[in-house]
């Protein structure tokens, strides 16, 4: 059997082009910046879909050609991508777990073994599509984040070549058969940005037009196709229906640096006025065209010559991945040790070491391995090392809290306290588990007298209202939708506003009004969100005066009908209002992890200021005036007038940690909560709401 070094097939090697090289330090400084400094940077991720387009064009070139010289094998392919792929990945991987083991968190660390798996198995894109949610951790929390990327490339490399020798051995023209997939993935892309965002960025299929450009590129320019003359003489047949016109013949030079400069115009726009709303959908255009018509300008114009095939930009080209794969762990494991985002000397810092790091890599990892000379034992060292990380994050994944043994029994408590108030936390499964978006507490076997119904800003109530004395001999059941308000579906203008997967609020409603044993319904949603939404970095998003307004009466219109409705029913309505959404992750106020960065201390008070929480409130709190005013026999009961003074908002207070992230309360805070308004919600023997003693004024703690 012959080695893989004497293999009769080889496959081509592209043209080197020293601007495709500086192309690639565009793309990964872009997305460098972007994850340092967002603020400046913020549409820098475009680096990314620049990526892809380098990819599929230098990997159709090497496809393209080796099949039509016979000498395409997938053996030989896989075997590049391998030695091209795998020794940085399985540094940065090896050095994740080593940093992971010392400085994450239980459930931290188990998902990082989760995360691990993925990027071992090209499969990390999906993996992140299938976690994303309302209860997602942060995306600055996730060392591996980045890989997604790199499964979407991947996977790429396993579709592609196999449709390229369908196309070749059945006579199918592969430019046509491109084109058409194109238009359909681009298509789905489009689609689904607006149906499931997170379905249309990490789903390969809405990803893969990008890398079939670069594909479609590389076939034109193997086979000289000149598209620039079809589409002159095309124009000039459009101009000669109204004018003896034409356009002017370019001379090549000036194509070319037309096409550079033109496609370097689309890249900027797009890193200074994309966002991520939308994306990628239509604006995926801009960074995809834009390295599209740099490539095809070629290396001798004038920016691709004198810029991007610069030596620094060419050397940043050549550690284009290794930097790709160090920064981002850098920048997350800072975030993690620090609590939030770290501070700018700490970025800069974790940026100049990814380069260091990418250097030595590049150095000493990758160039030796992947142009050294190749044996069988290289290689399957290789995958031998893949498959061992792999083992390593599914035993972290599976086992879960595999270091436990290495935390103090302070951080551990500290940890405890940090759950989650789900009701399910203590009763479960739920007792009726054939009903998913039904959950009966205290008493499964009795009819529900109360009826809990909203997301999860109702969910964690449920702790420490299952606990009041008051109810104890009496049932609740819990009706939630995650990030689902606790109102009736709304219509305005062809738009569903409030509309749940399954109808489960409606449902829930629907039957809380209906049943005769339930005598109370209480209602409670993270309502401030749909009004004034918050960022990663927990400040209010920019968005106009206007839609403020708009998103205000929207909700305002939908309370209405829901509360006409449920006062009609004649039972008992109770409207929790929100608790304070804080400003800050209720981590930054304990110590947790055996390592911190050098200067961390916890933040104190561990409180968000009062006048900022009335600042961001005030649209919400309008709005509930109103509904007091309207409906007089609805229990408004205000949480955060047990959990904020005159100064402070509290997360924290007599030694009990209230929060579990910056919305939702802890199981302790819920008990704490409820413990606290014991005397102003009490419950009569039907199960009704019999007084209630509402503060008039602001409690203090």
């Amino acid at each position: 059997m012959k080695t893989p070094d004497t293999a009769a097939k080889k496959l081509p090697h592209p043209k080197y082009r020293a601007d495709i090289d500086g192309l690639r330090a565009v793309a990964v400084l872009a997305v460098v910046c972007c994850h340092a400094f967002p603020k400046v940077f913020e549409g820098g991720f475009i680096g990314v879909d620049i990526f892809f387009i380098i990819s599929g064009f230098l990997i159709s070139t090497i496809l393209i050609s080796s099949l039509e010289k016979d000498t395409f094998s997938f053996k030989e392919f896989y075997i590049r991508r391998i030695l091209r792929i795998f020794p940085a990945l399985i540094v940065v991987l090896s050095a994740c777990y080593i940093v992971g083991w010392l400085v994450l968190l239980p459930e931290e660390f188990q998902q990082l073994g989760k995360h691990m798996l993925g990027g071992a198995g090209s499969v990390s894109n999906l993996f992140f599509w299938q976690e994303a949610g309302y209860f997602d951790n942060s995306a600055a929390t996730k060392p591996l984040l980045h890989l997604w990327s790199l499964g979407v490339e991947e996977q790429f490399y396993i579709v592609w070549p196999c449709l390229l020798l369908l196309a070749w051995k059945r006579n199918i023209n592969a430019l046509k058969m491109a084109a058409f997939i194109i238009v359909g993935s681009f298509a789905l892309n489009v689609y689904t940005v607006y149906t499931d965002a997170v379905q249309s960025f990490y789903s390969p299929i809405t990803r893969f037009w990008e890398l079939l450009l670069g594909g479609l590129l590389a076939y034109i320019q193997l086979h000289k196709i000149e598209i620039d003359q079809h589409v002159r003489q095309t124009v000039n047949n459009l101009l000669s229906k109204f004018t003896a016109r034409s356009l002017p013949a370019l001379s090549p030079a000036t194509r070319e640096n037309a096409l550079s400069i033109l496609g370097a115009l689309l890249i900027v726009f797009a890193v200074i006025f994309v966002d991520k709303k939308n994306f990628p959908g239509w604006w995926a255009l801009l960074p995809a065209l834009g390295a599209l018509l740099i490539i095809s300008a070629g290396p001798r114009s004038v920016l691709n010559r004198l810029v991007l095939s610069s030596r620094p930009m060419v050397w940043v080209g050549l550690i284009s991945y290794p930097l790709y794969l160090w920064h981002w762990p850098l920048l997350s494991f800072a975030t993690i040790m620090e609590t939030k985002t770290p501070a700018l000397g700490v970025r800069m810092t974790a940026v100049f070491l990814a380069v260091v790091l990418a250097w030595l890599t590049y150095l000493f990892i990758e160039r030796p391995i992947r142009f050294g000379q190749r044996s069988k034992i290289k290689i399957s060292s290789l995958a031998l090392l893949m498959i061992m990380l792999a083992t390593s994050g599914s035993v972290a994944f599976v086992k879960g809290n595999v270091r436990s043994s290495t935390l103090t029994k302070e951080i551990a408590d500290q940890d405890a306290k940090l759950d989650f108030a789900l009701h399910f936390a203590k009763w479960s499964p739920c007792p009726d588990a054939d009903n998913d978006w039904n959950c009966k507490i205290l008493n499964p076997l009795k009819p529900p007298e109360i009826a809990l119904i909203g997301d999860s800003h109702s969910v964690h109530l449920a702790s420490g209202l299952a606990e009041m004395q008051t109810i104890a001999d009496q049932n609740i059941i819990n009706r939630n939708g995650n990030g689902c308000m606790p109102v009736f579906e709304l219509e305005l203008a062809g738009k569903r506003y409030y509309s749940c997967d399954d109808d489960v609020i409606k449902k829930g409603l629907e039957e809380a009004i209906n049943s005769e044993s339930i005598k109370t319904i209480m209602l409670s949603g993270y309502a401030v969100w749909k009004i004034r939404p918050i960022d990663d970095d927990l400040k209010l998003e920019a968005i106009s005066a206007e839609q403020v307004e708009e998103n205000a009466a929207i909700l305002e219109k939908a309370l209405n009908i829901t509360l006409s409705r449920l006062v009609a029913s004649d039972k008992q309505i109770v409207f929790f209002v929100d608790t304070p959404v804080l400003d800050f992750e209720p981590t930054e106020c304990v110590t947790m992890r055996p390592f911190y960065l050098p200067g961390h201390t916890p933040k104190d008070p561990c409180a968000l200021s009062r006048a900022l929480f009335d600042q961001r409130n005030a649209e919400y709190h309008r709005i509930i005036q109103s509904a007091r005013n309207t409906f007089p026999t609805v229990k408004f009961i205000n949480l955060y007038d047990y959990l904020c003074d005159q100064e402070q908002c509290y997360a924290s207070k007599d030694d009990v940690l209230l929060y579990m992230d910056h919305s939702h309360l802890s199981a302790d805070g819920s008990r704490y909560l409820f413990a606290k308004m014991a005397d102003d919600l009490k419950f009569g023997a039907e199960g009704g709401y019999a007084s209630a003693k509402l503060p008039a004024q602001q409690k203090s703690f």
